[in-house]
């Protein structure tokens, strides 16, 4: 929902788990007043006089209900899409590292080679679906 920035008043900090957080109290042009968390002491995503696009949740603490406010992030929607492409890639870089291992299990150490040729072979079969011949030149264990 979008709302337009009335007021802004720091309220303190506090620690947790998470390190130092700065409360900020914001008051909204239609009179609903929210409490923001900010890791800085100077917060730059509510500014006065500007419309924000945000998140509002509400909790109870103590008998007094307390309005949450955050800022809607726009970066996830473009970020999401080569999140989704370093995800792929995170998961191809685990399966060569695994056939590389195996590769050495099964080979030793001294011929680089041969351990790169199966640890290529256990990777086109695994993402792939390519299974190895074993033949007089690969001598491959399977």
């Amino acid at each position: 929902m979008k709302k337009s920035v009335k007021s802004i008043k720091q309220d303190g900090s506090f620690e947790s788990q998470w390190g130092t957080f700065f409360k900020h109290i914001i008051e909204f042009e239609d009179g609903m007043i929210a409490e923001y968390l900010s890791k800085t002491e100077t917060q730059n995503k509510f500014i006065v006089g500007k419309e924000t696009d945000v998140e509002l949740t509400t909790r109870e603490y103590n008998g007094t209900t307390i309005n949450k406010v955050k800022p809607v992030s726009t970066d996830f929607k473009t970020n999401n899409n080569y999140s989704n492409k370093s995800k792929d890639n995170v998961q191809e870089l685990i399966v060569k590292q695994n056939a590389l291992t195996n590769a050495c299990n099964i080979v030793g150490e001294s011929d680089v080679a041969k351990i790169l040729e199966i640890a290529d072979a256990f990777k086109e079969w695994v993402l792939n679906d390519v299974k190895p011949t074993k033949n007089k030149n690969n001598d491959l264990p399977f």
